[in-house]
């Protein structure tokens, strides 16, 4: 068998059931959540075709210019090129993509003549939305509070998401299709899943985690719920002058309060959280910025309880943990140290606890829940127990990331599209975007996942030169007359250009041509869409086409049938 390439797609792809052309994957896309076409992004921008590449951006995530600032960048702690140098910088590209590009929509699929309800206009709401609204069917959103966005517009402080992205990209979300919102409309109290099961085809619950999660500790109330006071501080950003502050919890969201009370004012600002230092699950990048800018942050410590003394100044009592563990009920189990605790004392107390589902807000026919009160959801349909309803981003996984709403949100799409279409939910269908720029969906055959390529893979790895990082870095100081002002600067263009052509298309055929040149058979050759095999039959299976390849995107089907 000749060798078998693996190919960049050459056309926008909303879902994959299987693509024959790509049998192979790089671990940055491996690792999306959101499903983002990294490598044809990269291809695109790298060429200067930044709306293009804005366009394959799109067709999987609505949301580019939120998660080109917020996401974790899973993918770049998977990115191959980390082991020949540096990782590429693909959450700023994302970012310098999405402010500089323009692309419209695609056309939407015919109309089915279905009707959707989405609850929530989130990041998993509105994905699923504009989803569902490109494979033709009429969506409605029912948004609880008078802003569409979820977490992202309400929550995430300006200085890490200017508030006017998630309002840009909201609202351009609803140029998808045939979308209708409605904001201000409760689940539970304005609007109820009976009714919305009977005027719709299919629900999608997307209303995420509403409700904070107390600390079942003495004194509690006397502490600040983390995202009800970063609302609060976005709206009316209520000055902390001269005050001092604690926060209980080691998230990003703990970190967000932490910069935020600085921003507003606050003299002295402490963290005080389980994790140990090497185990706290927010970006080094944020660790860093803390130690700059003077958070004290006290690893190794579990609240106990909190206090007030008569001069009004609260007490923050807790323990040294040896070890903790949560179950699966959501319940923590730690070891603490015996006679080994500590005393913080703050004038203000903000409990960054985490967040839970608001099942009193879901109304009448609530479906079956997972035991952490989630909404549970069939591993394979998507579907809650309650018929044609499904469920989204992280009132069915539990607290998660922006990205992973994202690709939940389109995922529960495709789910209620086969639902409404009467298709069986193993059915796979290809999405993808025609030559006339209209969505098409296709049946398919499944195929096995794609091999995800790992750097030793990669034979000829050294045919890239080594070049350095190209990535924004944060100005120090920070303005005092623009506290809130966005901390990371945007890639330049030529900067932008220079670190996308350092992506190495791990796995996807970068139409080198070292292959060609590299075949001692003569048997390859070079056409308009990259190297292709022009006489198979006088393969000799040597090896040395997949030798040169510098992208490790050519494969064999075993057993060879070797010629002598």
């Amino acid at each position: 068998m000749p060798p078998i390439y693996s190919k960049r797609l050459p056309r926008r792809i909303l879902h994959s059931g299987g693509l024959n052309d790509q049998q192979r994957n790089s671990p940055c896309e491996h690792a999306c959540p959101a499903g983002t076409a990294i490598q044809s992004v990269h291809f695109l921008l790298a060429e200067g075709k930044t709306d293009e590449a804005l366009s394959y951006l799109l067709s999987r995530n609505p949301f580019p210019g939120v998660t080109g600032r917020v996401c974790p960048h899973f993918c770049e702690s998977a990115c191959n090129r980390a082991k020949h140098d540096e990782a590429v910088a693909v959450r700023a590209l994302e970012r310098y993509v999405s402010d500089r590009g323009d692309a419209p929509w695609p056309k939407p699929a015919p109309s089915s003549g279905k009707k959707i309800a989405v609850i929530g206009a989130g990041p998993a709401g509105l994905t699923c939305a504009c989803q569902a609204a490109l494979l033709g069917h009429s969506v409605t959103v029912f948004e609880a509070s008078p802003l569409m966005g979820g977490v992202p517009r309400q929550s995430i402080p300006d200085f890490r998401l200017p508030k006017q992205v998630p309002d840009y990209e909201a609202a351009r979300a609803l140029k998808a299709g045939d979308i209708t919102v409605h904001t201000n409309t409760a689940l539970g109290r304005d609007v109820f899943l009976p009714e919305l099961t009977r005027d719709f085809d299919a629900c999608v619950i997307a209303v995420g985690l509403q409700k904070e999660r107390r600390l079942a500790i003495p004194g509690s109330d006397l502490a600040i719920p983390a995202v009800s006071w970063l609302k609060a501080s976005n709206m009316d950003r209520r000055a902390m002058t001269g005050k001092s502050a604690i926060i209980i919890g080691g998230g990003g969201v703990a970190f967000d309060c932490a910069f935020t009370a600085l921003r507003l004012g606050a003299s002295n600002v402490e963290i005080v959280c389980l994790e140990a230092a090497d185990a706290m699950r927010v970006p080094d990048e944020e660790k860093r910025q803390a130690a700059e800018e003077g958070v004290v942050i006290h690893n190794n410590y579990s609240a106990t309880a909190v206090s007030k003394r008569p001069d009004g100044v609260l007490t923050l009592n807790a323990d040294l943990v040896a070890s903790f563990r949560f179950g699966d009920d959501g319940a923590l189990h730690l070891e603490t140290v015996p006679g080994e605790n500590a005393s913080f004392n703050a004038d203000v107390v903000i409990c960054a606890s985490g967040l839970q589902a608001d099942i009193s807000a879901l109304g009448e026919g609530l479906p079956a829940l997972t035991p952490r009160a989630c909404v549970e959801v069939d591993p394979v349909t998507l579907g809650t127990s309650l018929p044609g309803v499904f469920a989204a981003g992280d009132i069915a996984s539990g607290p998660s990331s922006v990205a992973a709403a994202i690709g939940s949100g389109r995922a529960a799409a495709l789910a209620a599209h086969k639902h409404v279409m009467g298709f069986s939910p193993e059915l796979c269908l290809n999405v993808s975007v025609g030559d006339d720029d209209m969505v098409t969906i296709q049946e398919t055959l499944p195929l096995a996942p794609a091999h995800v390529v790992e750097y030793e893979e990669m034979l000829h790895a050294d045919w890239h030169e080594r070049a350095p990082r190209h990535s924004p870095t944060r100005p120090t100081p920070a303005s005092p007359l623009l506290p809130f002002r966005e901390l990371l600067p945007a890639l330049s263009e030529e900067d932008a250009q220079a670190e996308a052509a350092r992506c190495m298309h791990c796995g996807q055929c970068s139409a080198c041509g070292n292959c060609v040149d590299a075949c001692p058979g003569h048997i390859l050759d070079m056409g308009e869409n990259g190297p292709y095999v022009a006489w198979p039959d006088q393969c000799w299976h040597c090896g040395c086409c997949r030798i040169a390849c510098p992208d490790g995107a050519i494969s064999y089907l075993f057993p060879l049938t070797m010629m002598v």
